[in-house]
């Protein structure tokens, strides 16, 4: 299923995020799939300071992720091997801003360097969590006139990121009242239908994710 990587490589989780960003045409369709949920942090003024992504990655990733960790006794993994993937996978991802983009008032927000928030594997399900937060470099506000936006994709589209359907977005700490989000969901298969055939071919598909993002938008009262 999966093309040989070093073991020092795969266990470290290194193989995800070096798949994402140059592929063939074929290759112009999701290969993992990520269900998410976002957290997001504010200060006492009501300003967005960080986002706290949680990734669940389907099973087969996560039996190739572990593949060369010990098991515990109790069929699970140790939280050290776990956290070596989301250290390893937050490098990577650094390079492509954590798949994460941010904007105030339609202008890019930068941010600091991601740092890791947890990692988790369930048992039973066989799937592997990753929880990472982004942190802001300058805290902002939201507003109706200048709505904070983001968007969490892979712009390959190698691997597929969607929002869980019960409470996708939260607001977890700081001040907001009066913040309210909505979550704009592409129709994917109307979008592969629209989408001409230069989107899959040569070295033109790299933004091909991007279609199929969904938008949250945040306004503060």
């Amino acid at each position: 299923m999966f093309p040989r990587i070093p073991a020092k490589a795969r266990c470290l989780g290194i193989a995800l995020f070096l798949w994402a960003g140059g592929f063939t045409p074929a290759s112009a369709h999701p290969h993992v799939w990520i269900d998410m949920t976002t957290d997001l942090a504010f200060n006492d003024q009501k300003q967005l300071t960080a986002l706290t992504v949680t990734w669940v990655f389907d099973e087969f990733y996560s039996a190739f992720a572990v593949e060369d960790f010990k098991k515990t006794p109790d069929g699970g993994y140790a939280t050290s091997d776990l956290e070596k993937l989301v250290d390893v996978n937050l490098v990577n991802l650094k390079d492509w801003n954590y798949f994460t983009e941010v904007t105030a008032n339609g202008k890019p927000v930068k941010f600091l360097t991601a740092k890791s928030a947890g990692a988790t594997y369930d048992k039973k399900l066989g799937r592997f969590t990753m929880i990472f937060t982004v942190p802001l470099a300058t805290p902002v506000a939201a507003t109706a006139a200048a709505p904070v936006q983001f968007r969490i994709y892979d712009p390959s589209f190698y691997i597929a990121i969607d929002y869980v359907k019960t409470d996708p977005i939260r607001m977890v700490s700081g001040a907001h009242d009066g913040c309210t989000t909505t979550l704009k969901i592409p129709n994917a298969e109307k979008i592969w239908t629209s989408l001409p055939e230069s989107a899959f071919t040569g070295t033109k598909n790299a933004g091909l994710g991007r279609n199929f993002a969904s938008t949250a938008t945040l306004i503060c009262k």
